[in-house]
């Protein structure tokens, strides 16, 4: 719960003009000129007792949080640290305050950062001269081109704790930061195998780097390559924090949450867009029960999409 007395804090520290009174200000909020559109005075306000904002020319509204990630480009999980921390002290500066909260997570680890993760040993790139036919048939059977795995520089492991598994780099910013091991036999109890701590795969989302205005997400990685390019992994049907932060650190115009085809997923994806309020555009896909986009293909989770926006 925040009150009147922190909004006033934070909008302090950040050196952000806001009114508590006067022309345009409702008794008890607190407003600031909306970051959302061309505001020439203090439209936009937000009231302490429900932590929701609203601009009264653009109609712009949401939580306090989408508010902060706007006006000062932090990320999603910084700016609740910030709602959380409750400071009021102005003797630090404020880059010195950040890095102070942000050292560490609620949790009390360090914040996933970018960090090359190692591949297993027995890595082996994958090629167009490659033989194996595990993989050959792993192909055939989930309907992939070998040109697909080359271009995302998956390989194989012949041998080790990732025999006869696929292992398909994760990549963050050029860098390969995780990785998630596909059963390549049909028959293994786990079906895919993440990287080991601290890298796991929930901490990023797939194909991330190829996005600029528009994203959808999806659970796997077999659904991203069959959508394409404009398509993320999140590889549940549950967004991590870590995710979230991603997703808001992109610029988008657009964004699509498109988990597969049963009632939990859709629901689940609900509650998940309820966190993007500051991006234009955010629907939900609910994909017919036992779908998914893999099974369905690129035009025709495209053609959903587009019948969402009418």
């Amino acid at each position: 719960m925040i009150d009147k007395e922190k909004i006033i804090s934070i909008y302090k520290q950040f050196e952000i003009p806001h009114w508590i009174e006067g022309k345009n200000v409702t008794r008890g909020w607190v407003n600031i000129r909306c970051p959302f559109c061309n505001d020439s005075s203090n439209h936009c306000g937000i009231d302490p007792k429900t932590e929701k904002f609203s601009c009264w020319i653009c109609g712009k509204s949401g939580s306090f949080i989408d508010l902060l990630i706007k006006l000062t480009g932090l990320s999603y999980n910084e700016c609740k640290a910030i709602i959380s921390s409750g400071f009021t002290s102005f003797q630090e500066s404020t880059t010195d305050f950040l890095r102070k909260v942000f050292s560490k997570n609620e949790s009390g680890s360090a914040i996933v950062t970018k960090e090359q993760v190692n591949l297993p040993k027995e890595f082996e790139l994958v090629t167009y001269d490659t033989k194996f036919p595990l993989l050959d048939s792993y192909l055939r059977r989930r309907n992939v081109l070998i040109d697909t795995v080359v271009e995302y520089n998956c390989g194989i492991c012949r041998s080790g704790k990732y025999m006869n598994r696929l292992i398909i780099p994760v990549i963050y910013k050029g860098e390969i930061v995780s990785f998630q091991a596909a059963d390549l036999t049909g028959f293994a109890r786990i079906k895919y195998i993440g990287a080991p701590k601290p890298y796991e795969v929930n901490n990023y989302l797939y194909n991330y780097d190829q996005i600029e205005r528009r994203m959808i997400v999806v659970e796997g990685i077999l659904d991203t390559w069959r959508v394409g390019e404009e398509a993320v992994a999140a590889f549940t049907c549950a967004l991590t924090e870590n995710q979230k932060r991603l997703i808001l650190e992109k610029d988008l115009e657009e964004l699509y949450i498109c988990f597969d085809g049963e009632g939990i997923a859709y629901f689940k994806s609900r509650k998940e867009a309820n966190d993007f309020s500051t991006i234009p555009i955010v629907e939900t896909i609910n994909l017919p029960l036992g779908e998914d986009p893999d099974s369905l293909g690129k035009e025709k989770i495209y053609k959903l999409i587009e019948a969402r926006k009418v």
